[in-house]
């Protein structure tokens, strides 16, 4: 057992990471492979992954996730550039500054903020343009870690848990579904809105209670080791207000571009307007159009490249202003790229797991077998099902694709209450699973041990699956 405990004390997430893929890979060996019609399942035999698949493994991971890769490879050179630019240094300290003695409070509304974000955004990784901001201010007004990563990190998953309008992965698992039988975001919705608020106030009583004890031990231990250090600003005659005009820019922008307004609120003025926008023209040529390009899309349907644009404008521009010398925005941008590299990486092994299952799709296997325990819809097995599902299916979008049939076949008209279980298990599953890709993705930006982190979490999150379960069933039963 020393040996084993010994094993994982230095790089502890990627050995993690490494064997849940080696779990992943025997499966393969041992559970065949298989696809679902008219509710009965198609065994395709044993779908075995070898070496070759190992290394091609990485090569798809990459393919796969190349948009949220390139993403937070560009939020690192982002933060790599302006936190040592005087204004966002003088712009940290002041927020830090004026919060002081107000930790808590900064600690719940910067979790409200994340968990609404994460909830209400098409796309989850978007919400990563805020984090290292929160954690910049949180380390300034010395804050530990373990809070650092409960109000940004741990706010996501609750997001997650509690999806109402938002994330990819559940826009993605709604479409496959309406393959099989329609179904749109908004069912069940005033339920996943109670979730959403029930889990609010859980982890953030244990988050509190955290802090309090973190307050009252001063150990230098739990202080926050900031990726994107944010030094004094010695320039006191630094103008603040331009770097907070483009930071509340890309908020907004962020904001407007990823919250799905057509198709959750019918609002049509944004799809108008860029309509209207791309048809301008001086003459016969529609000069803002060749501007923007080929790919722009209307403020409600953007993917992570188009955020990446206008943090690159706002970024130029704050050179600018601010006259930042141009080998020094290198030198800082490689930095910043270097800093992420780590967490990437855990995020790529992450990545691995989702290859190999869509590759031989063993879990499906497993959770027919699941629900075949009973006749119809049965709101537990269902849950085990979505636990299994939330665990290998790392893209939620997937699960939809995989286990639709299953749906369709065995749950009948429970069909919005299954949806509505993975959903909400898929989100809780995040909170523990080793691979959870946002979890493990902030566990290793500050540096957060595995082990630490689920000794924490556990209580939260068996308190959250018993009401989840009791949800449950008083919505099949009652």
């Amino acid at each position: 057992m020393k040996k084993i405990k010994s094993m994982f004390e230095k790089h502890d997430l990627i050995k993690i990471v490494l064997l849940a893929i080696l779990v992943t890979i025997v499966l393969t060996w041992i559970i065949p492979s298989g696809s679902m019609s008219g509710g009965s399942f198609i065994d395709a035999g044993l779908s075995r992954q070898g070496l070759v698949d190992i290394v091609l493994s990485g090569v798809y991971s990459a393919n796969f996730f190349i948009q949220q890769i390139m993403f937070i490879l560009f939020v690192g050179i982002f933060y790599g550039v302006i936190t040592h630019i005087s204004g966002y240094k003088a712009l940290v300290s002041k927020i830090a500054t004026k919060l002081k003695g107000k930790e808590k409070v900064f600690v719940i509304v910067s979790s409200l903020v994340i968990t609404l974000l994460t909830s209400f955004l098409t796309q989850t990784y978007a919400i990563l343009i805020f984090i290292p901001f929160i954690i910049n201010i949180a380390s300034k007004m010395n804050i530990d870690k373990m809070t650092a990563f409960l109000c940004t990190f741990g706010s996501m998953l609750v997001g997650i848990l509690g999806a109402t309008y938002g994330s990819e992965g559940f826009v993605y698992f709604i479409n496959y579904l309406n393959y099989y039988q329609t179904i749109t975001v908004t069912e069940e919705i005033a339920i996943r809105f109670g979730i959403l608020a029930l889990a609010f106030i859980l982890f953030n009583f244990f988050t509190i209670r955290h802090m309090k004890k973190s307050l009252a031990s001063k150990s230098n231990e739990e202080k926050v080791e900031d990726l994107f250090v944010v030094e004094e600003d010695k320039n006191k005659k630094t103008k603040v207000w331009p770097m907070a005009l483009f930071l509340i820019l890309i908020a907004v922008f962020a904001i407007l571009g990823y919250v799905n307004w057509e198709a959750n609120f019918k609002i049509e003025v944004f799809s108008k307007f860029h309509t209207w926008l791309y048809e301008l023209s001086v003459g016969d040529y529609t000069i803002l159009a060749y501007i923007l390009g080929n790919n722009g899309t209307a403020l409600g349907e953007w993917d992570l490249y188009t955020i990446t644009v206008v943090m690159a404008i706002c970024l130029l521009l704050t050179i600018i202003i601010y006259r930042v010398k141009f080998d020094e925005v290198l030198d800082n941008a490689i930095e910043g790229l270097k800093k992420v590299i780590k967490p990437l990486l855990v995020l790529l092994l992450i990545y691995i797991v989702f290859v190999f299952v869509y590759w031989s799709p063993f879990t499906i296997a497993i959770c027919n077998w699941i629900t075949s325990f009973a006749d119809g819809f049965n709101p537990f097995l269902a849950s085990i099902s979505a636990a299994v599902s939330g665990i290998f299916h790392i893209d939620f979008g997937f699960a939809g694709y995989a286990l639709g049939d299953i749906f369709v076949s065995t749950y009948g008209a429970s069909f919005n209450l299954g949806m509505l279980v993975y959903v909400t298990i898929h989100g809780l599953v995040g909170f523990v699973a080793p691979t959870s890709a946002i979890l493990l993705l902030g566990l290793s930006y500050l540096e957060i041990p595995y082990k630490k982190w689920v000794k924490y979490i556990w209580k939260f999150a068996l308190i959250m699956l018993a009401l989840l379960l009791v949800i449950f069933a008083f919505l099949t039963y009652i």
